[in-house]
């Protein structure tokens, strides 16, 4: 083996180990940023040399750079994150309908509800007594007032995930236009020599942001390319194309957002097909937990306002004239809930009395109408029973929802840490490498010494 030989191979060693330490160095450099795989050099000796019955290999090269990374455990993490982001949003939604129906400080409607019926109550023993009439006219405008405020506090909270979902779409179509850009970068990179380390990261990271807002299943080609469809198959990303989603009013539900593809001539609704993400726990918060409690309200609303309507039209007031709607009529939603504008313009006209005596027994029947069991979507219990009902419903759902999204959480982070142990960077471990790649580059250096030598030998003897 000659001197120059021995020079090439001390060069390419010194080449190799300087690209590892390079690699170890940008590892390091590394360590908190989000989404990063730790890479790793892959040695293979190159270059032969006969050695009587057969060749030695007497080079180094690295031939690839490797990403550390488990694919499996990456398409767990992404499951998770289409869970993870279903159930911290509807948690969050959740917490937001439980301040709206917050009463552990009194004033809520429980409590209105009761200084209603002592209202009449009181009322009852004195019929004509105008203190008593303007104390249950307050008391009414008071509960109206609560009602209306629960009612449409529910319809923000409604709208404000509508106006999301319109949010989510668009940010869903920049995520498949950037990874559809990724895909068609490491397709060309992987057809040449580049490397695709760093944009497989990069697409890794926004596939986990797309998993969080919207539930997908993928495939990954001979190409490098990813392919991403809905649970029906849609295509979203094929390679460097995409299918851009967007949203259509429908009048049959408040004229709310129903998701469909921007290329659908029919604009046919895809909200049954997205189960998973921020997206699936807006549309149900919004079309069935919210939407459920408003009419829990409303029905609760219209049959305590025809109740009382129906009892007071039976008395009397003070002019000894059959009593009208204590309550509007026509008004009959939570958030429209309101006295009648006869008993505000004159308390007079309440009937208290059951009989042109002004003998209060009416009073007493509106009054009992407290503890008169009333059936309301096939329950059958007092007005305070179903709103307690009603309030005991949100709580369940609200400890349920907080559950579940620990749960998920829980479950996230042993994934992430599990992939954090796989594709993470440990300082320690990298220093260790990298003593060891300076030990082989110090060892090429003194190969590079010992050709040096063997060259002056040679050229001695020629002389």
């Amino acid at each position: 083996m000659s001197g120059i030989s021995i020079l090439n191979i001390a060069k390419d060693a010194l080449l190799s180990h300087q690209t590892a330490i390079n690699l170890t160095g940008a590892n390091v450099a590394n360590v908190d940023t989000p989404g990063y795989s730790r890479q790793r050099p892959i040695f293979q000796s190159v270059g032969t040399i006969d050695m009587g019955t057969g060749q030695i290999q007497i080079g180094v090269e690295i031939e690839s750079i490797e990403r550390i990374y488990d694919q499996f455990l990456e398409v767990q993490i992404n499951d998770q994150m289409h869970d993870l982001g279903y159930n911290e949003t509807r948690k969050e939604e959740l917490e937001k309908i439980e301040i709206i129906f917050n009463e552990t400080a009194g004033g809520g409607i429980s409590e209105l509800l009761n200084e209603f019926w002592n209202a009449w109550g009181d009322l009852s023993e004195n019929p004509s007594g105008q203190a008593e009439r303007l104390a249950l006219v307050a008391a009414a405008e008071n509960l109206t007032y609560m009602f209306r405020s629960y009612g449409n506090d529910l319809i923000s909270i409604r709208n404000n995930a509508n106006a999301k979902v319109y949010d989510l779409v668009n940010q869903i179509n920049n995520y498949l236009t950037d990874i559809a850009d990724l895909n068609e970068k490491i397709m060309q990179m992987m057809s040449g020599t580049g490397e695709t380390n760093d944009l497989l990261d990069k697409r890794s990271e926004l596939m986990k942001e797309l998993a969080e807002i919207i539930d997908y299943q993928y495939i990954e080609d001979a190409t490098g390319s990813v392919h991403i469809f809905l649970s029906n198959g849609t295509s979203l990303v094929e390679g460097e194309n995409t299918w851009q989603l967007d949203v259509t009013t429908n009048p049959a539900n408040s004229f709310y957002y129903d998701i469909v593809l921007a290329d659908d001539p029919n604009e046919t609704s895809i909200n049954s097909i997205i189960t998973g993400g921020q997206l699936a726990g807006l549309i149900d918060i919004r079309d069935n937990t919210a939407a459920n409690y408003l009419n829990s309200l409303n029905n609760l609303t219209t049959s305590f306002v025809n109740e009382i309507n129906t009892q007071h039209r039976l008395g009397y007031d003070l002019e000894e004239n059959l009593g009208g709607d204590f309550f509007d009529p026509t008004m009959i939603e939570a958030k429209d809930m309101i006295v009648s504008s006869d008993i505000l313009s004159d308390i007079n006209k309440i009937a208290a009395s059951a009989t042109v005596n002004g003998d209060g027994a009416n009073a007493i029947s509106m009054g009992a109408l407290k503890d008169q069991a009333v059936t309301i979507n096939g329950e059958t219990a007092t007005f305070n029973s179903h709103y307690s009902s009603f309030m005991a419903h949100i709580g369940q759902d609200v400890a349920d929802g907080s559950i579940r999204y620990d749960h998920s959480e829980s479950l996230m982070s042993q994934l992430v840490n599990k992939q954090e142990g796989i594709s993470g960077v440990s300082v320690d471990d990298e220093m260790i490498n990298l003593m060891q790649y300076q030990m082989g580059y110090n060892a090429a250096a003194k190969l590079c010494s010992v050709a040096d030598e063997l060259i002056d030998t040679l050229l001695s003897l020629v002389q």
